[in-house]
């Protein structure tokens, strides 16, 4: 089920969850951009009538893989075409699967702007060529592959900002195991700004 918080504003921000679906952390990212100004859509990409708990990340993923899929990012470009036609800006945030996700959304027209947390499977569409400013955060500590090199292809292309910060995947959630305060702040912080700089 979709959870939407609107302000009567004329811009959106659609939220696109992780593995685990719209949990707390997915709840309180809708409040961040509801006190920025913004109406908030949480997309269920799970379609299910509870989110997984983090215990059960292995069977979370092995759901997103055969139950879901990157293929989704279909579903959403059909809603940021249709909040394109109501609002002046529509955002597309995404941490972790929804992140990759919104990174392939990033060459939608109607898309304004794009911000990935810890968007690890980016580097399976790096040939993407966003048509919109994007904003995307990794941890410095990912096992899978080398985020220096990731960021480094990733800066090349224009309007995309691409920043490394302390600690490991999850560093936003502070429900999660890998929570680091100083880097969800600094986070925050930077997505603020580039809210800002969208608007003007």
């Amino acid at each position: 089920m979709m959870v939407v918080k609107k302000n009567e504003s004329e811009r959106a921000v659609i939220i696109l969850h992780e593995i685990y679906g719209i949990n707390q952390y997915i709840m309180e990212l809708a409040d961040f951009f509801y006190e920025q100004g913004y109406d908030t859509y949480c997309l269920d990409l799970n379609h299910r009538e509870n989110c997984f708990s983090y215990s059960e990340q292995e069977e979370a993923y092995a759901y997103f893989k055969t139950k879901i899929g990157f293929e989704v990012a279909k579903e959403v470009e059909s809603f940021i075409k249709k909040l394109g036609s109501e609002y002046n800006h529509v955002i597309v945030f995404g941490s972790s699967v929804g992140a990759t996700i919104a990174w392939r959304l990033s060459e939608n027209r109607y898309c304004s702007g794009m911000i990935g947390f810890y968007g690890s499977r980016i580097r399976d569409y790096l040939e993407v060529d966003p048509d919109c400013p994007c904003l995307l955060l990794f941890a410095e500590d990912e096992e899978a592959f080398c985020v220096d090199d990731i960021v480094f292809q990733l800066r090349k292309k224009k309007d995309v900002r691409a920043a490394v910060l302390k600690g490991k995947h999850g560093f936003g959630d502070r429900y999660a195991e890998n929570y680091h305060i100083d880097s969800s702040k600094l986070a925050f912080d930077m997505v603020e700004c580039f809210l800002k700089e969208i608007e003007e």
